[in-house]
């Protein structure tokens, strides 16, 4: 006589969000006090082995604290949004590192020819009188003003005159044109990220780091999540999530300068190395608790909803009475 296949055994199921983040936050601390004892001991170790490392530890923990103050996320944002209110956009590519930016070109134009201010009634260019900035060779003096004339003539024909117009620089612009200048600040989304880039990449190797540091926990707690599901949508969420984080570095640097601030004035760069797994936790944490809290389909409670319902079957016929027993 043949056994049965055995069953499966049912999978065992996933933890609840509060089991996780109980289990994850022991793991992580623990990580975390590795991590900076770790890091102080290779400090230490470096301050005394490599002559110039203090000074160099300071800057890099003074650059971080500035990342910290001055470009922080809400400041970057600030930074994208006036770039776009106050600059003037073209239809024509001016400039790989400033595209469709007419006021960026008009700008490094005045910087390339400062012994011009403009053009002239008679449309040619009008040269400061008794420059001393730059002194060009009489025979150069008209080969500026042509290279001039031509760059300010290829800057000029790309512009939205109709709708930039400067007849009236000071003038109120009409409700008209500040909607159809709201259509070319599409154009200057570009400029804008390039612009905030710079803007990061200014702040030196700290900013860098700070950066990279928050976007790259972000793709890794993304990528091993399931939640979102689309990978479009993990990607339009990694900055979100990026910026967020960055506030709890912030917040740990933050916490690193009350605690330890009278002793030494270098605590920014130790407390993100000892705050980098809670960093990491941080980043899960969300994604768990959408996996833990995602919709699940209600039991049907008998009522047809369907504006074309099924149609109604016929009620299955009785089952015979089972045989009496011994029979």
């Amino acid at each position: 006589m043949s056994s049965a296949p055995p069953s499966p055994s049912p999978a065992p199921a996933a933890p609840s969000f509060k089991h996780w983040l109980r289990r994850e936050l022991r793991r992580e601390f623990q990580l975390a006090a590795f991590f900076l004892v770790a890091a102080l001991a290779l400090v230490l170790l470096a301050d005394r082995l490599f002559t110039g490392f203090d000074a160099r530890w300071s800057r890099l923990n003074h650059d971080l604290a500035h990342t910290a103050l001055d470009q922080h996320p809400t400041a970057l944002l600030d930074t994208f949004a006036a770039r776009l209110a106050d600059t003037e956009y073209g239809w024509r590519l001016l400039a790989w590192s400033a595209p469709f930016n007419v006021t960026a070109a008009r700008e490094q134009l005045q910087a390339d020819f400062p012994e011009f201010i403009g053009l002239g009634p008679d449309g040619q260019p009008l040269a400061v009188r008794a420059s001393n900035l730059v002194r060009p060779v009489p025979g150069q003096r008209e080969a500026r003003a042509a290279e001039f004339l031509a760059r300010h003539q290829h800057i000029e024909s790309g512009r939205f005159s109709h709708i930039y117009r400067e007849s009236a620089p000071f003038d109120e612009p009409s409700a008209t044109d500040r909607l159809a200048r709201l259509i070319t600040k599409l154009l200057g989304l570009p400029d804008a990220l390039l612009h905030v880039l710079h803007r990061i990449v200014q702040g030196g190797v700290a900013g860098i780091l700070l950066f990279s540091g928050t976007l790259a926990l972000s793709a890794v707690a993304l990528r091993s999540s399931a939640r979102p599901a689309r990978r479009w949508l993990k990607v339009l969420l990694c900055p979100f999530l990026a910026s967020c984080l960055i506030w709890v570095a912030i917040g740990f640097m933050s916490l690193g300068a009350a605690l330890c601030g009278g002793f030494t004035p270098n605590t920014a760069a130790l407390a993100l190395l000892g705050g980098a797994p809670l960093l990491y936790l941080a980043a899960k944490a969300p994604l768990r608790l959408l996996e833990d809290l995602q919709l699940k389909p209600k039991p049907w409670d008998g009522v047809e909803r369907r504006r074309n319902p099924r149609p109604s079957l016929p009620p299955a016929p009785p089952a015979p009475p089972a045989p009496p027993a011994g029979a």
